[in-house]
């Protein structure tokens, strides 16, 4: 019993009352404390255009509530104060030329002073000129591509919330479906130009906070601009329904600062070999996969956000009118010429799009798996080598040497895997997470490849099948590629030199090795 009950074991109905007051106003201050740090507004500006938008925002806002006020302050006194049962009778008047002035005049003085900072914020907008760097932005479904102009190098940005997340098999990340493999960075202070398409339909590349906002249309070239603030990640999302992939599209944009990008530039550059001499080996994939090793590669590739299967569907039934069927296509059980250069080059006047952003690796992956799916059961199958052909015109190259990146076949001796080629792969026991027994050489294939580059990095990837619990596959396969990174970072190797990647499934069985395995590849 409280004090008050022992002092007073028949309260008064005043006391009573008085004590449910106090819990009401507490019970009423509760939600006020769960919403406490709960704000309604647009996101912090990073830009002068973004600040612009935003007073313009909250000065139109304030009209809005000015005039809200005014106009029903008024009418409510008017019903109150000359209501029926005080005596008053509505007044008879017409045409009042006094009347009708004031509400002209007023609302013409209000549109100025709203039309003047507005005018001022879209002619902002749009001077796009003398820009201090210019880079052009491709939409496509459903992932962008950057390409920096004038320093020779590019990339596409991919959404990069693992899977588990999207299918609610692990909680949700701080940046769900915000949070991309290849941000567009640039650096603060400096004014951007973007120009602006697309490859297949309308998209809208947008970022609040820098103030950008401006459909990518295919065939059409746009431009807009930011000059960022502060350093810092901004994101946003295509704000153009483009397809059945639209929420995951998002646009993140990194800002660093001018001695931070010089360093990003440069690694960039390297990384892409601009500046490098003509006669300089092409890294060209040249390794023969097997094809089941290209079905599990492809279907990463089709099942993936953004991937083939959000127009040809996971059934590979298509959408009848829209997407042609690739169960029983006759291009997809034809010769493998045709589905080369239709994945290569895409097909005029319909939605199938070029993907020559792809490497090849994953386009002869992709093939493998449609060609091995459903009721398709085609003999022939392409090589990445049969995709860099392709795109050269039917030979490889000049100069084209291995990629440093091609994974050693299986059946390569210790030594070919020590030397640091990747990817590296280690093969687990059917149901265990313990490191088995014969890891070793592929971790020396992974620490030879990082400590040959001081910046090198590497990417972990779990693999499971699809039979079984799924949630419990995947767990497993997460946690067999933690194993993998434990024994890398006893090894010495730091952790922000490894990159954990989502678990990824494949077709097949239990029985099936490669459904078993955590893979190492170079990272980025």
């Amino acid at each position: 019993m409280s004090k008050l009950s022992v002092r007073n074991a028949a309260p008064t109905l005043k006391s009573l009352v008085a004590g449910a007051g106090r819990l009401g106003a507490l019970t009423a201050l509760l939600p006020m404390a769960a919403f406490a740090d709960w704000r309604m507004n647009l996101k912090p500006a990073n830009s002068s255009v973004a600040q612009q938008m935003f007073d313009l925002h909250t000065l139109i806002t304030w009209i809005c509530v000015v005039i809200f006020v005014g106009v029903f302050g008024v009418m409510f006194y008017s019903l109150y104060a000359h209501r029926k049962s005080k005596g008053h009778k509505a007044a008879q008047f017409h045409e009042s030329a006094t009347v009708e002035a004031l509400w002209t005049i007023i609302p013409f003085f209000i549109l100025l002073a709203m039309a003047f900072p507005a005018t001022k914020a879209i002619l902002d907008m749009r001077d796009s000129s003398a820009p201090e760097m210019t880079i052009k932005v491709t939409g496509y479904q459903w992932k962008w591509g950057y390409d920096y102009i004038h320093d020779g190098f590019g990339y596409l940005s991919t959404l990069s919330t693992p899977l588990a997340q999207i299918k609610n098999s692990e909680s949700k990340g701080e940046n769900y479906l915000l949070e991309v493999d290849n941000p567009l960075v640039v650096p603060v202070g400096k004014k951007v130009r973007l120009l602006l398409t697309a490859n297949d339909v309308i998209h809208s590349w947008w970022v609040q906070a820098l103030g950008v906002k401006q459909d990518a249309i295919p065939g059409f070239i746009r431009d807009a601009w930011f000059r960022a603030d502060r350093p810092g990640i901004y994101r946003g999302n295509c704000a153009e329904l483009c397809g059945k992939e639209h929420g995951f599209m998002p646009t993140v944009v990194e800002v660093k600062t001018q001695a931070d990008y010089d360093v990003w530039l440069a690694a960039q550059k390297e990384k892409y070999g601009v500046g490098k001499a003509a006669n300089t080996a092409v890294a060209v994939d040249t390794k023969t996969y097997t094809r089941d090793e290209l079905i599990a590669h492809g279907k990463t590739v089709y099942e993936g956000v953004g991937g083939c299967q959000g127009c040809h569907q996971p059934t590979g039934k298509g959408i009848a009118g829209q997407f042609p069927a690739l169960d029983g296509s006759k291009v997809v059980n034809g010769p493998k010429d045709g589905q080369v250069a239709l994945l290569l080059n895409g097909k005029a006047g319909t939605a199938m799009a070029s993907f020559k952003h792809l490497t090849d690796k994953d386009l002869a992956g992709v093939m493998a798996y449609t060609r091995s799916s459903w009721s398709n059961k085609a003999a022939e199958f392409a090589q990445p080598i049969d995709f860099a052909k392709a795109r050269n015109g039917g030979v490889l190259p000049a100069g084209a040497a291995p990629a440093t990146a091609a994974a050693p076949s299986e059946a390569a001796p210790a030594s070919a895997t020590a030397s640091g080629a990747m990817p590296a792969k280690i093969y687990f026991a059917t149901g265990k997470k313990e490191m088995p027994g014969d890891a070793k050489e592929s971790l020396d294939a992974a620490l030879t490849f990082l400590k040959g580059k001081a910046d090198a990095k590497i990417d972990i990837t779990g693999y499971t099948d699809k039979t079984g619990n799924q949630a419990t596959n995947l767990e497993l396969a997460k946690e067999r590629a933690l194993a993998v990174r434990a024994a890398l970072v006893a090894a010495g190797i730091g952790s922000d030199r490894i990159n954990m990647k989502p678990p990824a499934e494949i077709t097949g069985g239990g029985d099936n090795k490669a459904a078993r395995r955590v893979e190492i590849n170079a990272g980025t």
